[in-house]
């Protein structure tokens, strides 16, 4: 219905966002990207057609354009937790770190204010921009108030932090954590979340031995291609200088 109407009002931005958030939920998320793009153009300022195009430009790691747009839509809805979070994760991927760390800082601050139950997600990139900065104690002290017991959204992330914080052992720390997926339907994502924190959190301990096979099962995984932990862990690779092969499909 939304098309047909669509090609008598191609410039009305609230059907071109009606049909973006359509086309997302179709799974057709290129096709969204330009839906929003062109609804853009008619509003600017729409922050929800800025925040969901930003999201989605992360995938395709256009992370400086992303950014553009998740920062856009943060200061328009300052209190929306989840514009600073993806914000933080654009410019953390696109090597922007102080912007991310700010970002990350200000999503912390209103999952706590709003009871959001997503605080290990955002305390692991605040973790990982620490150490990327150079700054482990900051990293250290941002982990003060993580506990086993905590609600959470996401397992997998908890489990990470858990790891940083010594908690946690690297010794079979992924099969370990996998018994306790909290979500079913999404396993083969959670083994390869647990592996990236895993292999983060050697690599920092100086034992590149261990990490690098890890980040290579990553970097080489036939499937999840658009998952930060995928993503993250070619970065990391590259700046090892260390080769890897992207799957012929990828």
């Amino acid at each position: 219905m939304t098309s047909e109407i669509l090609r008598n009002e191609e410039c009305n931005p609230n059907l071109l966002k009606k049909k973006g958030l359509e086309l997302l939920d179709a799974g057709k998320t290129n096709e969204a990207v330009e839906c929003f793009s062109q609804g853009l153009v008619y509003a600017p300022f729409d922050s929800l057609m800025r925040f969901w195009r930003g999201r989605k430009l992360i995938g395709r790691e256009e992370y400086t354009q992303s950014a553009s747009d998740l920062k856009l839509a943060a200061l328009e809805n300052p209190e929306d937790w989840e514009c600073w979070y993806y914000l933080g994760v654009a410019c953390y991927l696109g090597g922007m770190y102080e912007e991310a760390k700010v970002a990350h800082a200000n999503s912390k601050t209103l999952m706590k204010k709003y009871g959001v139950n997503a605080l290990p997600a955002t305390t692991d990139w605040y973790w990982m921009i620490c150490m990327k900065l150079g700054q482990p104690e900051e990293a250290a002290k941002a982990l003060e108030d993580i506990t086993p017991d905590m609600p959470t959204e996401d397992g997998d992330y908890l489990c990470r932090v858990l790891l940083y914080k010594g908690v946690l052992k690297p010794e079979n720390f992924v099969q370990e954590c996998e018994k306790n997926c909290k979500n079913p339907e999404r396993p083969r994502i959670y083994h390869l979340m647990l592996t990236y924190g895993l292999a983060n959190y050697l690599h920092y301990q100086g034992r590149d031995a261990e990490a690098i096979p890890l980040l290579k099962e990553l970097a080489e995984s036939p499937d999840n291609r658009a998952l930060f932990a995928v993503k993250q862990s070619m970065q990391d690779l590259d700046a090892m200088g260390v080769s890897y092969t992207v799957p012929a499909k990828a």
